[in-house]
């Protein structure tokens, strides 16, 4: 096979190609040197490798870096189109990386065509070996050249989340949900409800995930002067907004450790990872006994359809819509949730959604039952907050446990910014104990954010209370960065006309920002009420009752909700990455009836949700059942 360009890269026992001449060899070991070439090509050779017998190590540009690998070939673990997904995905959307036609390019400095030559016939010396009878990788290796700095670094890549030309995923159907395993979860610990995986430290995790090329988490950074050790793990998804886990805890192993955990969460959560959404039908075609009613997930206000900043449009049981399938707790089988319920970040403008989705409800977990019984403490914690500020109902004090040294500590950091920390019992319906913790500023400075607040639920009440105190007063002590950060968030000559277009609400600052304004009191006082104090024994008796076996206390909270007229809904989100290599498993939970989170005011869903007028009467909150027009439809102040 002659060379079909010149031997920039040196003098390689194999051929060097161009893109044509490498989308016609049809056997053999080859580089392929691309100085400019689209992702339309990079689809092309891998297609073309992955039906004959060749090696092709692609050699690319991309301004100043030269990009190696991985080696294209049958059965390899990845392939140029995927790599290329990932890479140009941790850019941040600042490119157009899923166009075909984007056009890449650069020029190879002579004084490293000899070493870019070398790092490409590495790769093909351990594709050699890997053929010889080696087992094969689970990831792909690709080097990354900086030439203008003449340094290289090493990448050890996969499809994460499938990729349409190497590991398409298989198509979803109610045939592929499994049901949750129905054997027993034995606790290590009953005092914590997390099973034992000794996959999962600091070193596990950071070198399966963390990849500042190419992902999935593409930054991890500290925050030193927060509440608590706080540690950001950025996910890669190709959007302009930054998003990903965040850990805080009392040192910097542990944060990360948590920010990583809840990076895999949010990735899984964005869109289908394990399966291909397959099924597109109206609520009409398919009935209740396949589906779940969109309208028992709570419908937005109509006021606001063909608002600019609407996601979502107006339902009809004829609308055709995208389905997967979750599998019900309650009922024992498979059912169809709208795509865009079950995950919050579909892309594609031709599907259309009608509701606003959160990441509300995921789990993550060291088995499937952990990851649904965590996504329903979310429901749980969301639910029970809405339904008090929707309701503007007073809720029972709660004494801080005096023997948690980490909220007491908390508590005086809080009372040094000069905020007084107020715990109070937001429990509900669910029976699962829920937490409103509220900082409220009493100091002299007439600029002050006035309020904060956050919310945990867990059968646990003590850890309930803990992290939602952890949050609250984190964002206390960040307040003064998102008063003055770029684009000052908190600025309250920014936030004063929401108080009268609610509609202005768009992102979670302006959610938390609208309600530290002096002028907002009003909405927040009932917050303050003088109520009953009571010692978290007072409170919840008998909580939390020990644990034994975590899939027990998952039976035994989805057979009180069923009996409470609810129904949980578990879609699994699991990556087989991440579950093959970390033994962790994703979930998000869906309880139709249940108060969904959502952020922007015109996406808040309280339409369609029976238990927000009833339950506060039931619970003794209000003399009589509510009418929607009782209600105080003001942006909420959740962070």
């Amino acid at each position: 096979m002659t060379p079909a360009v010149p031997p920039l890269l040196g003098s390689l026992p194999v051929p060097v190609l161009d893109a044509e001449s490498a989308s016609a060899a049809t056997a053999g070991p080859a580089v392929v040197l691309l100085t400019r070439w689209t992702l339309e090509l990079a689809e092309r050779l891998s297609r073309h490798a992955l039906a004959h017998p060749v090696d092709l190590v692609p050699v690319r540009f991309d301004g100043a870096l030269a990009v190696v690998g991985p080696v294209l070939r049958a059965g390899a673990a990845a392939c140029l189109s995927c790599a290329e997904y990932q890479r140009l995905a941790t850019t941040g959307g600042r490119v157009p990386w899923q166009s075909p036609a984007l056009a890449l390019a650069g020029v190879l400095s002579p004084a490293l065509g000899e070493a870019i030559g070398a790092l490409a016939m590495d790769l093909l010396e351990a594709a050699r070996t890997e053929t010889a009878g080696s087992a094969p990788a689970e990831t792909a290796t690709v080097y990354v050249v900086h030439t203008a700095r003449a340094t290289w670094s090493t990448h050890h890549i996969r499809p994460v989340g499938g990729c349409a030309v190497c590991r398409p995923l298989p198509p979803d159907s109610a045939e592929a949900v499994a049901a949750l395993p129905s054997g027993p979860r034995p606790l290590p610990d009953p005092t914590r409800l997390r099973g034992a995986n000794a996959r999962t430290g600091n070193a596990d995790l950071r070198a399966a995930l963390h990849d500042e090329r190419f992902g999935p988490v593409r930054g991890l950074f500290r925050s030193e002067d927060s509440a608590f050790c706080l540690t950001t793990a950025l996910v890669t998804d190709g959007r302009p907004l930054d998003d990903g886990g965040y850990g805080r805890a009392g040192d910097f192993a542990d944060s990360e450790r948590v920010a990583l955990f809840e990076s895999v969460e949010r990735y899984a959560g964005m869109r289908p990872a394990g399966r291909r959404t397959a099924l597109r039908a109206s609520f009409a075609a398919l009935g209740p006994d396949r589906a779940v009613d969109p309208e028992r997930l709570g419908l937005p206000d109509p006021a606001y359809h063909g608002h600019p900043a609407s996601r979502s449009v107006p339902y009809t049981p004829d609308l055709e819509l995208d389905w997967v399938h979750g599998w019900s707790l309650t009922r024992g089988r498979a059912i169809a949730v709208p795509e865009h319920a079950a995950y919050w970040d579909v892309p594609g403008q031709d599907r259309p959604r009608v509701v606003y989705e959160s990441s509300n409800g995921c789990g993550l977990g060291n088995s499937l039952e952990e990851a649904a019984l965590y996504g329903l403490f979310e429901i749980a914690e969301r639910d029970a907050f809405l339904m008090a500020w929707y309701a503007a109902t007073p809720l029972p004090r709660v004494v801080p446990p005096p023997e948690d040294l980490d909220t007491a500590l908390l508590a005086d950091r809080a009372a040094t910014a000069g905020y007084r920390l107020v715990l109070l019992d937001a429990t509900n319906d669910f029976g699962i104990p829920a937490v409103v913790a509220v900082c409220r500023y009493e100091g002299s400075h007439p600029r002050a954010p006035r309020m904060f607040l956050a919310a945990g639920a867990h059968h646990d009440p003590r850890t309930a209370i803990r992290s939602a105190v952890a949050e609250v007063v984190t964002n206390v002590l960040e307040s003064a960065h998102r008063a003055f950060a770029d684009g000052r968030p908190h600025d309250p000559e920014r936030l004063r006309p929401m108080l009268d277009r609610p509609e202005l609400v768009l992102t979670l600052d302006d959610h938390v920002g609208l309600s530290t304004l002096p002028e907002a009191a009003g909405r927040v006082e009932f917050l303050f009420a003088d109520t009953p104090r009571r010692t978290v024994v007072e409170a919840w008796p008998g909580a939390p009752e020990p644990v034994a076996d975590l899939a027990a206390l998952l039976e035994a909270t989805v057979g009180r909700l069923a009996d409470e007229g609810l129904e949980v809904i578990a879609v699994d989100q699991t990556e087989p990455g991440v579950r093959d290599r970390l033994g962790l498993h994703c979930a998000k939970v869906v309880v139709p009836g249940s108060l969904p989170m959502t952020f922007g005011h015109v996406n808040h869903r309280t339409r369609g949700l029976p238990r927000l007028l009833d339950v506060p009467y039931r619970m003794g909150r209000t003399d009589r059942p509510l009418r929607y027009a009782d209600l105080a439809i003001h942006p909420h102040p959740f962070p």
